[in-house]
Parts: structure tokens; sequence; C-alpha cells
């Protein structure tokens, strides 16, 4: 799998309205071939900081999407409340150096 990794800032108090743009954005880029997974994360320290992954499953998809100006077609919804421009990184997954689990166990009774 192949990350696109989105870091937004948002204007102070245009959140809500990011968070409705960024739906139309979610939809855009779920019609793309090669999407797999589309998460938002919102700052706990600064709410108006912003990161979305967008999982794509192969390099030549995510090439397809970001080369054919479609990327930038896509997050146009959102222009109006950012307050600087999007910074876009990405990534490939590490397979194996990752880890899930139910969490700590506190209780081994």
């Amino acid at each position: 799998m192949f990350v696109q990794r989105v870091e937004i800032a948002v204007r102070d108090g245009q959140e809500a309205a990011f968070e409705a743009a960024v739906c139309e954005v979610r939809q855009q880029v779920f019609m793309t071939r090669g999407f797999r997974d589309f998460t938002v994360a919102q700052g706990v320290e600064e709410p108006g900081t912003y990161m979305v992954q967008v999982l794509w499953e192969t390099a030549d998809e995510l090439l397809e999407f970001t080369g054919s100006g479609r990327f930038e077609r896509c997050w146009a919804p959102v222009e109006p409340f950012l307050a600087r421009s999007l910074r876009v990184d990405h990534l490939v997954e590490r397979h194996g150096l990752g880890l899930q689990g139910p969490g700590v166990l506190t209780d081994l009774a």
C-alpha cells in the first residue's frame, strides 16, 4: 500500500466548514481507481491542524491520480478554508514494522 499524507492548516473558526468540504474531497477521491482508504485526524493541541491519509493500492495508481491534475480538482473544495498551502507527502507502508492489538493489558488475573 502507498500512503498519501496531506497536512492541512485551517483558518481560525473555519473547522466545521472545512470538515464539510473535506467530505466532498473524500467522495471524489473514493471514485478514483486504486483508492483503498481515507482517514482524517484533527490536532488536539491545535484544532485547526488536520492530517488526511489516503491509501492507494499501487504506486502507479497514486501517480496517475497526482499527475493527472485530478488531485488539485479533488482538493479544490477545501481551498477557501486553508491558512496555507497543503503539505503532501507520499510514503510506502513497511509491513512487519507495525503492530495492532487490544492495547495494554492491565489485569492478568
